[in-house]
């Protein structure tokens, strides 16, 4: 529960009044002005996921979800009673309908927001009604003259009947022998009827219907006979426009009618939604964050009061771990003792109203089942209450009402009265209210709550913060350290003799004297702490920027070098694109001699893959030189874990140990372990092994598949030169030592051709023809290099 006194007491209202002005209707502006808190985990909870599905729905939308719609009781009353609608109250009505359609999809439309969803469900609205009274009306007293086809053709011959009686009087009024008669030479209008004004004794000269006298008399408006049977003409028809019109809104209101709980129902849910919404958009100007509710925990960092100006509300960091329930606030006067306490009970009053609060990140809450306060000078001059009467009527009211879920808020406990006896009731009160298992913060000058609370098990000391080099208060509470009213040092900081201040401080006792010492020791300690928190914030800072800035500078220099392969690939195209031109004019010679003899075939496919072999080094060599992008190492720099490049493979790989006294280490490239000299490797720059290249011809998982052996039976010299060449780049790169080429001996041809190939070959380090159990003389083992 919370009274009208505790509300007005937190200034709850002025929050409120804040919300309110963000509704869109008189309506929501009503439920927010009366809105309260609720009292379970539960029902908290659903508000404030509400409020966070509506804030995701305005920062994600590019229009407001909620549009202006009007209060409808009154409207829905006359409906009941099967009155006709005006045109005011259908556009009010259909108010409703559009409100309801433009928040539906507004919210249905939305990702996730399923809370809101299920309250959108229930607006219902017609478009074919939405459509017909926008259409039709106008305004509250204009209908448009496209309401129906009737109205239109009624409307169009009003027009050309004042037209008619217009220029027929113009006439009149041009000719002389009725001129002389006019007291003016206008047109007017006296009881919906055209006229003209007359000089009283030229009535007989302008023959008609009198219908109005000037207040002198000396003036009549007469309606000429010629005109009046037009006029009668324009009041008949105005009469058919009246029942048109009444007609037209027969209809739209049945239109209503037919729908009546439909429209009540959207009409609460629309007002529902505007409060919710409103929430969010005060949230979002205040920089408000959300509010986890848990069981015992009150933790705020960064505390704003949110009716204290941006510019000069002072952050407040209220953590109280977990088990404690009472906090005793002490420090000298306006050093922001209330305004804490009013924090704390205003955050949680807006937080089970499903609002956000002014804080950081992570606020967490208990959820009370009532809030309690006694704050401020009150006193009641009608019951000739004094001030201590006063709190201790307050006092009585929180002890009977309060429970074990509930926030008391005590702000000068005991205070008004001899300071023992004051102090004897303030902890009296706190052991009652302990006992009850409530949650205490208050605020107080007595020495005696200190030291009360400091032997207190779930009760805790903190105090606001005095820089006695300003003599200023900071306003900072510093939860765990007990405050001093720092009443001597102000005296001596504003000028008050040494001599008077030397008798006060004989007056005090030696352990209050020591007590002071140590209190401001601690308060000294806990500034210093404080400093140097902040320090070290400020230096981590500055070691995040530069790491920043490191980074930035890393990724630009990937980009450049990502530059500079694309433009390797560009040029690797290019000379494959030549290769490709000259092997078509090579294969084109190979066909023409198809018909030569077996010599002259193979040296024209020899001198294809000489062809073939010349680009494929251009391409590896212009490759290599563009894509080294690392640096050579430094003596000492080579350690496990870093990522180099093998510079006669062109691939990346990672250091497994430090190099030995030969110069030797091994690193692992994929699944492919390898010792390597250290002049065959360059470092990545950046410690980080760079994306794969393009270069992936280079396939170190290939040792699985690759045979140790290839079978060339059967095949052409230049066939078996060309699927050999393809096996030899595989068994290569994927680190097999020696290989097996079956040719036969057969008539020896395909033995020659291979074994001639494999002399040039730029992987083959030796070969040697197959032992007995190898395949003998039509197998040639050749070790790779």
């Amino acid at each position: 529960m919370i009274s009208k006194k505790t509300a007005a007491m937190l200034e709850f209202d002025r929050i409120l009044e804040m919300a309110s002005e963000k509704t869109v209707s008189e309506k929501g502006r009503e439920a927010m002005l009366s809105l309260q808190p609720v009292f379970t985990e539960e029902e908290a909870s659903l508000l404030m996921e509400q409020t966070k599905e509506a804030e995701s729905i305005i920062v994600g939308r590019p229009s407001y979800p909620m549009v202006s719609f009007s209060s409808i009781s009154s409207e829905l009353a006359r409906l009941n009673t099967g009155a006709t609608m005006s045109m005011g109250e259908l556009l009010r009505l259909n108010s409703v309908y559009k409100a309801s359609k433009h928040a539906k999809e507004s919210i249905m439309n939305a990702s996730g927001a399923e809370n809101l969803k299920s309250l959108a469900w229930g607006l219902e609205y017609d478009e074919r009604t939405i459509r017909m009274v926008t259409d039709s009306i106008l305004s509250d007293e204009e209908m448009a003259d496209r309401a129906s086809d009737t109205l239109y053709k009624i409307r169009r011959s009003i027009v050309k009947e004042n037209e008619f009686i217009r220029e027929k009087l113009r006439n009149i009024i041009r000719k002389s022998e009725y001129s002389s008669a006019l007291q003016d030479s206008i047109i007017t209008q006296r009881n919906g009827r055209y006229v003209v004004p007359v000089k009283q004794e030229n009535k007989s000269k302008v023959p008609g219907i009198v219908h109005a006298q000037s207040g002198t008399g000396a003036t009549l408006f007469i309606e000429p006979a010629s005109v009046v049977e037009a006029n009668n003409r324009i009041s008949e028809l105005i009469a058919e426009e009246q029942a048109e019109i009444e007609r037209i809104l027969t209809a739209l209101t049945a239109m209503f009618r037919s729908r009546i709980d439909d429209i009540r129902r959207s009409a609460g849910i629309l007002s529902e939604l505007d409060v919710i919404f409103a929430k969010a958009s005060i949230g979002i100007s205040m920089n408000a964050v959300p509010v986890e509710f848990t069981d015992g925990i009150f933790h705020v960092i960064n505390g704003r009061h949110p009716l204290i100006p941006a510019d000069e509300v002072v952050p407040v960091d209220v953590d109280l771990k977990e088990g404690t329930k009472a906090l005793i606030i002490t420090g000298p006067n306006t050093g922001g003792k209330t305004v804490t306490l009013k924090l704390c009970g205003l955050f949680a009053l807006m937080a089970q109203c499903g609002m956000f609060v002014p804080a950081d990140q992570g606020v967490k809450l208990p959820v009370f089942d009532g809030v309690f306060a006694d704050i401020g000078d009150e006193q009641s001059i009608s019951q000739s209450l004094s001030t201590f009467s006063a709190h201790i009527k307050n006092v009585i009211y929180i002890l009977r009402k309060s429970t074990e879920k509930s926030l008391v808020l005590l702000d000068e406990l005991g205070a008004g009265t001899e300071p023992q006896e004051g102090s004897a009731l303030a902890m009296a009160v706190l052991d009652t209210l302990s006992e009850k298992g409530c949650r205490v913060f208050a605020s107080t000058h007595y020495s005696e709550l200190k030291n009360y609370a400091s032997g207190k098990e779930g009760f805790e000391n903190a105090s606001m913060e005095f820089d006695a080099v300003n003599l200023k208060p900071t306003f900072r509470l510093i939860v765990g350290i007990p405050g001093m009213s720092n009443a001597l040092l102000i005296a001596k900081r504003l000028g008050l003799k040494a001599g008077v201040l030397d008798r006060a401080y004989g007056y005090l006792s030696a352990e209050q004297t020591a007590y002071t010492d140590l209190m401001s020791y601690a308060q000294k300690a806990s500034q210093q702490a404080e400093k140097d928190r902040e320090e070290a914030e400020a230096a981590l800072k500055r070691a995040k920027e530069a790491e920043e800035k490191a980074q930035e500078k890393l990724r630009k220099a990937g980009e450049k070098a990502k530059a500079k392969l694309k433009k390797a690939d560009e040029k690797a195209l290019e000379i494959l694109s030549d290769a490709s031109d000259e092997s078509e004019s090579l294969i084109k010679e190979a066909r023409r001699t198809k018909g030569s003899g077996e010599a002259e075939i193979t040296k024209t496919a020899k001198t294809v893959r000489d062809g073939f072999s010349r680009k494929k080094e251009e391409v590896s060599r212009h490759l290599k030189t563009e894509r080294r992008l690392g640096r050579r190492p430094e003596p000492g720099e080579i350690k496990e874990g870093i990522d180099v490049r093998i510079i006669s493979m062109d691939i990346e790989a990672k250091v497994l140990d430090k190099p030995d006294s030969r110069g030797m280490l091994t690193v692992a490239a994929g699944m492919m372990k390898a010792e390597v000299s250290i002049d065959d490797i360059e470092i990545i720059e950046g410690g980080v092994a760079s994306e794969p290249k393009r270069t992936s011809r280079i396939d170190l998982d290939r040792r699985k598949t690759v045979s140790m052996s290839i079978d060339l039976h059967g095949m052409a010299v230049d066939e078996a030169c060309f699927a050999l060449d393809k096996y030899l780049d595989d068994a290569f790169l994927s680190g097999l030592a020696t290989v097996t080429v079956v040719h036969g001996r057969g008539t020896g041809v395909l033995k020659k051709g291979v074994r001639e190939f494999l002399r040039t070959h730029s992987h083959v380090k030796s070969m040697r023809p197959g032992k007995y159990d190898e395949g003998g003389d039509g197998a040639t083992v050749v070790e790779l290099k």
